[in-house]
C-alpha cells in the first residue's frame, strides 16, 4: 500500500521572518510609509509553506519589491560573512528531522495495518450458527428424486388446528383424522392449515401442489373485517402451490356472524371467480376432516405411479398436468416453510400491497390494480405532487380499472387514499 507523505514546516523561513519583524517594528516606530509594504510582505512570507534561499526567491511573493529583496540579500551576506549562503541550509537539518519523524510514523502504521490484515486473513473457525446455515444452504440446493412406489403421502396439519382454549374441542381435528384412517402429522405451518407431502425412506419431503385454508363462517367474517382474509389470500396466491382450497364450515345456523351471510357468500364467490381458488362448503368440523381424508386417498391414487423430483420456485411449472405427466417437479417442504414465513423479507411492492389491504373497502384486486400503476408509495406520492391542484390529486386513482370486469376504483376510494397518504400524522 503506497502512502503519500506531506510534511509541513511550522516556520519554513525563520531568518527572513525575524528580519522582516524587526524592520516592521522600526518602520512603525518612525511612522514610515514602508510599514504597510513590510506588513504585507510578512503576511505573505508566513503563509508560504516552503523554504526560500535568497531575497531573489522572495520576489515571487506579494509585497516583496526589488528594494526589499536586495535588502534581504545584503542581510544574508552580513549574516554569513559577506558570502551569499542559501537560507535553505539553515532549516535543512530541521526539515530532514521532521521528514524522518513522519516516515517513522507511517512505517509504524503500515506495520500495524499489516499485522491486523494478517490476523484477519487467517481462516476463522466456523461457529455453530455458520455450520447450520451452510448445512441449510446445501440441503436447499440438493436435488431430491423419488421413484414410483418409494414414497408415502402424509397430511400435514398446522398446530393451530389441534389446540385451542376450549377444552371440549381440544385435539378434535386429530381425533377425527385418526378415526378416518388418514395418515397425518401435526407441525407448525407458515402458510395454510393443511397440505400434503411425499415422504421417502431417507426423510426427504416434497410438497404436493395442494394447500387448504380452513375457515369457519364466524372466523371468515372476522378475517374480512380486520383484513386478514385478503392478506392470507395474497400470500396463498404467491406460495408456489397450484391448487388453493378454501374449506369453509358452517357455524350452527350461520347466525350472528358479525357480517350478513350474503356478504360472506359474495366474498367467497369473488375469491373463486377472481383468483381461481376452490371453495368447499361443509356442514361441520367432522365433515371437513372427512373431506381431507378423502383428498388423501385420491391423491394417493393419483401420485402412486409418479416419479417426483425437487425444483426451485422459479422453475416450478404450474401448468403441469398431474394426470398425464409421469415425472413431476415439486417444492421441498423446507423451502416452502422458509419462503412463506411471515417474517421473510418482502419487497417494497409486496409491503405496499399488504398496506393497502388494511384500508377499508380495498380488496386484493383493487390493491393489485393500484400497485400495477404505482409500484411503491414513493411513486404514488410523486404522482400526487405532479397534480395541478388538490382536486386532481384526490381523483387521481378513481379511473384505474380493477378486477375481471375492469371496473374503475371510483371517487370515494381515490379520495380516501389521497387523504391517507397526504395527511401528516403526529
Amino acid at each position: 500500500m503506497e502512502t503519500r507523505l506531506e510534511v509541513l514546516l511550522r516556520e519554513p523561513n525563520p531568518l527572513f521572518t525575524r528580519w522582516l519583524e524587526r524592520w516592521l517594528r522600526e518602520a512603525e516606530r518612525r511612522d514610515q510609509k514602508s510599514q504597510f509594504r513590510l506588513r504585507q510582505a510578512l503576511e505573505s512570507l508566513r503563509s508560504y509553506p516552503l523554504p526560500l534561499s535568497s531575497g531573489r526567491d522572495c520576489s515571487i511573493l506579494r509585497g516583496f519589491g526589488g528594494t526589499l529583496c536586495q535588502l534581504i540579500d545584503e542581510e544574508l551576506r552580513h549574516h554569513r560573512g559577506l558570502q551569499l549562503v542559501p537560507q535553505q541550509a539553515v532549516v535543512q537539518e530541521r526539515y530532514e528531522q521532521q521528514v524522518q519523524a513522519v516516515i517513522r510514523k507511517v512505517q509504524e502504521k503500515q506495520l500495524e495495518h499489516q499485522k491486523r490484515q494478517n490476523k484477519s486473513d487467517r481462516p476463522r473457525k466456523p461457529t455453530k450458527k455458520d455450520l447450520a446455515q451452510l448445512a441449510a444452504l446445501e440441503e436447499r440446493e440438493r436435488v431430491v428424486e423419488m421413484q414410483p412406489g418409494r414414497f408415502q403421502l402424509l397430511l400435514l396439519v398446522d398446530t393451530q388446528e389441534t389446540s385451542g382454549k376450549n377444552k371440549r374441542v381440544l385435539d378434535q381435528t386429530r381425533s377425527y383424522l385418526e378415526s378416518l384412517g388418514a395418515r397425518h402429522e401435526v407441525r407448525r405451518l407458515t402458510i395454510g392449515d393443511f397440505l400434503w407431502v411425499a415422504q421417502d425412506e431417507e426423510g426427504n419431503e416434497l410438497v404436493l401442489p395442494y394447500i387448504v385454508e380452513r375457515k369457519r363462517m364466524d372466523d371468515l367474517a372476522s378475517s374480512i373485517r380486520d383484513g386478514r382474509f385478503h392478506e392470507q389470500k395474497h400470500r396463498l396466491q404467491h406460495c408456489g402451490l397450484q391448487h388453493i382450497i378454501y374449506l369453509v364450515e358452517d357455524y350452527g345456523d350461520n347466525e350472528q356472524l358479525g357480517l350478513p351471510l350474503d356478504s360472506l357468500q359474495q366474498a367467497l364467490t369473488n375469491a373463486k371467480v377472481q383468483t381461481g381458488v376452490r371453495v368447499v362448503r361443509t356442514a361441520n368440523h367432522f365433515r371437513s376432516m372427512s373431506y381431507l381424508a378423502g383428498m388423501s386417498r385420491s391423491l394417493g391414487q393419483i401420485f402412486a405411479g409418479k416419479k417426483l423430483h425437487s425444483v426451485d420456485r422459479g422453475t416450478l411449472d404450474k401448468a403441469t398436468c398431474l394426470l398425464t405427466n409421469s415425472d413431476l417437479g415439486l417444492l421441498k417442504f423446507r423451502a416452502l416453510y422458509e419462503d412463506s414465513a411471515k417474517n421473510a423479507q418482502l419487497t417494497v411492492r409486496e409491503v405496499f400491497v399488504q398496506q393497502l389491504l388494511q384500508l377499508h373497502s380495498l380488496s386484493l384486486e383493487r390493491a393489485m390494480a393500484i400497485v400495477e400503476r404505482y409500484p411503491t408509495p414513493r411513486c404514488l406520492l410523486d404522482a400526487y405532487a405532479e397534480c395541478a391542484d388538490q382536486k386532481q390529486a384526490r381523483l387521481l386513482l378513481s379511473g384505474i380499472p380493477s378486477g375481471p370486469l375492469e371496473r374503475p376504483l371510483g371517487d370515494k376510494i381515490s379520495q380516501c387514499l389521497h387523504e391517507f397518504y397526504s395527511t401528516h400524522f403526529r
